[in-house]
């Protein structure tokens, strides 16, 4: 094919620019927003179209649009395994679209103003597959196991690799054009159902998925709030034991007094500041999600010789959720524990100060470098990213250190 007018090219690059520009949008909204170098990623993206329009073989060169943009992917947010099977999705898709396209106009009759139409008519049913991918596409979440991550991206790899190796098959084949064509045809558009249906499957299943995590963490809260209050119970216990015994103290230590028993009154004060201190630690911010977490983390940290006097500097009544209090401060302190060794000690502060709420945690690590993320941690980052936050890990001098800046948090109206 050779453009017709003069003005075919420019109409095939403003062709060109919009493809660049859905593709664009649609993995922005799928991948996230391109936060750093916008201005670039937008400029290369035009260039990358009109180069495509300069090079020869400029009608066949609108068909890599899709695979030219992939050059634009590391500015966009840092997801591999969600980039790697939407991508193969994406592609194995549009690859079945074009060929199902093309057997249409073989079978189609031809007239002088074919080719123009005939690219104007695959930019528009790339637009209409585009916008219906991104449908399908934006509430999947890939944080599932790898094995299953691994099962869905086999799919649409199959696809594409069996719509490849169709199209020598049937030209080898003993079948007249027009049949070959429908034929072809015929099998291209069920690949592309399945690769669409793969997609409505991917996205249902994440959001079951989804649904269990989040019964998952609902059931994590309500043990959290029952221990608790059962903590709260035997705290208030304690203190009514204390005061109900503190006349006889007091007595006790009146009479030591007066008759002069120094030593006998050392040591009843030392049995008494013991008692005392086996009395479990009790924080009260006034903030049940913070005051439960913190809590039943403490008790655990006290069973096993862990210290732990955390900084909270905190106002009531803080509008923060009970899910991500768990996610994010139960999920550190869980980490900061299992590296601990008996007589370590775990450094907490949470401070808030004008809609900001900023942690620092320092535990023991036994490792030199940083370990990968685990689902624990995945979570804690999802989750500040939800406040358009900041997580910084490292290891330093043999501790793990975590700082979390979360913006955007206030306090309910009741506490004004």
């Amino acid at each position: 094919m050779i453009y017709l007018t003069d003005y075919d090219i420019y109409l095939n690059t403003f062709f060109c620019l919009i493809d660049m520009i859905v593709i664009m949008e649609l993995r922005e909204r799928i991948y996230g927003r391109v936060a750093h170098l916008r201005g670039i990623c937008i400029a290369l993206s035009a260039a990358l179209a009109v180069l495509m329009m300069i090079l020869p073989e400029s009608y066949r060169n609108t068909y890599f649009t899709l695979p030219v943009s992939m050059v634009l992917l590391p500015f966009y947010p840092k997801n591999l395994k969600k980039k790697l099977l939407f991508e193969v999705c994406l592609f194995s898709s549009v690859f079945t679209y074009m060929m199902a396209l093309n057997d249409i106009t073989n079978m189609a009759p031809r007239f002088s103003q074919w080719g123009i139409t005939y690219v104007a008519i695959f930019h528009a049913g790339l637009w209409v597959l585009l916008f219906d991918v991104l449908r399908l596409c934006r509430n999947i979440d890939t944080y599932i196991p790898l094995s299953l991550w691994f099962i869905f991206l086999l799919i649409p790899v199959c696809i594409f690799a069996s719509s490849a190796a169709l199209i020598p098959l049937l030209g080898s084949s003993h079948l007249s054009r027009p049949e070959s064509d429908l034929l072809h045809l015929v099998v291209q558009t069920t690949f592309l159902f399945i690769n669409l249906a793969l997609l409505e499957f991917l996205r249902k299943f994440t959001g079951y998925f989804q649904k269990e995590k989040e019964q998952s963490l609902l059931r994590q809260q309500l043990q959290y709030q029952e221990s608790h209050y059962q903590h709260l119970i035997r705290s208030a216990e304690q203190i009514q034991k204390i005061r109900h015994d503190m006349k006889n103290h007091l007595q006790t230590l009146s009479v030591l007094y007066n008759e002069n028993k120094t030593d006998e009154l050392q040591e009843y004060l030392r049995q008494t500041y013991e008692l005392l201190g086996h009395s479990e630690q009790v924080i009260s911010t006034g903030n049940p999600s913070f005051d439960a977490v913190l809590n039943i983390k403490l008790a655990e940290m006290g069973k096993i010789g862990i210290s732990c006097s955390p900084a909270l500097s905190i106002p009531r009544g803080l509008d923060f959720p009970f899910s991500d209090t768990v996610t994010i401060l139960g999920n550190l302190l869980d980490n900061a524990i299992n590296s601990c060794t008996d007589a370590s000690t775990i450094s907490l502060s949470v401070t808030w100060q004008q809609g900001t709420l900023f942690l620092h945690m320092e535990n023991p690590c036994a490792s030199e470098k940083k370990a990968p993320y685990g689902i624990g941690m995945k979570n804690v980052e999802e989750t500040v990213k939800k406040y358009s936050g900041t997580l910084h890990t490292e290891v330093k001098d043999g501790k793990y250190i975590t700082d979390i800046i979360l913006y955007r948090i206030g306090i309910s109206r009741a506490e004004k």
